[in-house]
């Protein structure tokens, strides 16, 4: 703590006895110029815990304050609530809920996270709960004025060498930090990122609120480049939580690390069909490089995948599924026989709660592509990383770096990625196994390896396929294809855990017919 203190304040120094021009000679850009943010970073402050002077408590370490006149300048009303806060954090505080932590507090909360850059967006993946900002930096209108987020709605330019953002449309649900510090909807926040050197993002943030402070304020502290990161990993919060209690039961046959069983049909792994890549109907962009260019906003044409992959008629609790299976060519899923009949049980009313995305889990790969939501691709400088509206990314990096070890298992798994022609082709393993392909119940394990194909056809459609090797609940790789279809449009925030008012209705309908199991054993 003492070492963090000292560079801190000797920051301080610099910067005051120092301008930051210059420094600005010293740190990496854009071709145009433009200060090139994009990497690994982390806070370097204790303030996710008291934005102000603080002494060491059960729950937080001590620190220093972060505000720039040292306390936070409340009205008399608010100041006497964020003593109640500050009292009753334990159960008033959303983080320990696991609810999306808003805007300057995530910044400064003690997880990594990775910054990607472009022409028109800077963007922020963090690695707890899967949380991002999408950040507009090329003067794009509110779509949706007045609708409130958790995270807020983000629009910024560059002033010199500092990219300014305008952060409002926040709800009043978050707080500020742990020690209950908090805002009203009529919030507004400019964060100010001043890149001083290579390795530091000098971090301000102004909160203006005239309903809960006398005067706008501003907190300041650093972020420093994680040099030896590679990539996030994940923590994903409320998952963490619920298995810890027992609320979401672990599957032994399904779930890292479960062998194969040995009734198995054996894996005829050369079994798939070779398709031909789809064909290019018109015109598709490119960058300048010749590359294709799939930015944008998108919606899938699943044909309700989500609620089966296979060709269904409307059955009790789900709409019907055309079906997207296109190898095999039956558009049968080559099931082991105890796999079938377990897909067959999670459609029973009972199982509901069984379904990860229920809980408001990730929804894993490639679930996430169909579950009835929008999603944003951005192609950065070395990646494509996909945003999900349902508050979930996936970052697929463009070089040929090894996997991670085998003993590290994600919900969203790991992807590399490569261009084959104007095809991206994304091949993915290390899979925890804890999700479901749709809420049917159709089966994966952590053994899935996939390889999908995003094809360009024309300036606005992209053809997807994901082909599933999975030798514990299938006898050999099938395929599944559907169209994304590109809009003009912009992702709004879907809250899920915040407001999920079905999961204890599933609960009780769960437990009810396993006390009526029990009774009539």
């Amino acid at each position: 703590m003492a070492c963090v203190l000292k560079k801190y304040l000797l920051l301080k120094l610099i910067l005051i006895a120092f301008p930051l021009a210059a420094f600005a000679q010293d740190i990496p850009r854009t071709a145009d110029g433009t200060p090139f943010l994009q990497g690994f970073w982390q806070a370097q402050t204790q303030a996710a815990y008291n934005l102000e002077d603080h002494v060491a408590r059960q729950d937080m370490p001590a620190g220093l304050s972060v505000v720039a006149n040292g306390t936070i300048p409340y009205q008399p009303e608010a100041l006497a609530r964020r003593q109640n806060n500050f009292e009753n954090r334990a159960e008033l505080d959303p983080l320990n809920k696991c609810f999306l932590p808003g805007v300057p507090r995530i910044m400064a909360m003690p997880w990594p996270f990775q910054i990607f850059q472009t022409d028109e967006h800077v963007a922020i993946t963090f690695e707890w709960t899967q949380v991002f900002r999408l950040i507009y930096t090329a003067g794009q209108e509110h779509l949706y004025p007045g609708f409130e987020f958790w995270m807020g709605d983000s629009r910024a330019r560059w002033e010199g060498d500092t990219l300014v953002v305008t952060v409002s449309d926040l709800n009043d649900r978050t707080w500020l930090d742990g020690a209950g510090n908090f805002h009203s909807a009529a919030a507004t926040i400019t964060e100010r990122y001043t890149l001083i050197d290579e390795d530091t993002i000098q971090y301000q943030a102004t909160i203006d609120d005239p309903q809960v402070y006398t005067e706008p304020w501003t907190i300041e502290f650093p972020l420093v480049r994680q040099t030896e990161m590679k990539q996030l990993l994940e923590y994903q919060c409320q998952a963490e939580v619920e298995e810890a209690s027992g609320d979401f039961e672990r599957v032994d046959n399904l779930w890292y690390p479960a062998p194969i069983p040995q009734e198995n049909i054996p894996f005829d792994a050369d079994a798939g069909a070779q398709l031909p890549l789809p064909e290019v109907i018109s015109a598709i962009k490119r960058h300048e490089d010749g590359t294709p260019d799939i930015s944008g906003y998108y919606m899938s044409d699943a044909g309700g995948a989500n609620y089966g992959l296979e060709v269904r008629e409307n059955i009790a609790l789900f709409p019907p599924s055309r079906g997207v299976v296109v190898d095999p060519a039956d558009g049968v899923l080559p099931y082991q026989d105890w796999a079938r009949a377990e897909q067959r049980e999670r459609r029973e009313a009972w199982r509901g709660y069984d379904d990860p995305t229920a809980h408001c889990f990730v929804a894993g790969i490639p679930r996430s592509h169909y579950v009835p939501s929008p999603f944003y691709i951005l192609q950065p400088p070395g990646y494509v990383v996909i945003f999900h509206e349902r508050m979930s990314y996936r970052v697929i990096p463009l070089d040929d770096r090894d996997h991670l070890p085998d003993s590290v298992r994600l919900w969203m798994g790991e992807a590399i990625g490569h261009w084959q022609g104007d095809t991206l082709v994304v091949e993915s393993s290390n899979y925890n196994g804890k999700a479901w392909l749709n809420e049917l119940g159709d089966v994966i394990s952590h053994a899935q390896t996939v390889v999908e194909t995003y094809t360009p056809v024309s300036e606005s459609q992209i053809i997807y396929r994901a082909t599933v090797a999975d030798p514990i609940p299938y006898s050999r790789p099938w395929t599944i294809e559907m169209p994304f279809n590109q809009q003009q449009e912009e992702l709004l925030e879907v809250a899920c855990l915040e407001d999920n008012n079905d999961l204890g209705h599933l609960k009780d309908v769960r437990d009810e017919h396993r006390a009526l199991i029990q009774q009539e054993n």
